[in-house]
């Protein structure tokens, strides 16, 4: 049976893997919009946009509620 009292998630762990993964979305997509810019993709400035944007909504994420 599983007991509910071991997990934990208000553990700043969990926290900090809960940013990981937005992080990388937003990484892979400003990766993506790099490789676009290099094929010379009219669209690849506006996927470094989003993904920059992201990574600024992240990082407030963690200094006004987290931090």
């Amino acid at each position: 049976m599983i007991d509910d009292s071991d997990m934990n998630l208000s553990g700043s762990g969990v926290t900090y893997a809960f940013l990981i993964v937005p992080s990388l979305i937003a990484l892979v997509v400003v990766i993506q919009g790099i490789e676009k810019l290099v094929k010379q993709e009219p669209d690849g400035g506006v996927a470094i946009g989003f993904g920059l944007f992201f990574m600024v909504l992240i990082a407030a994420a963690y200094f006004l509620y987290i931090k």
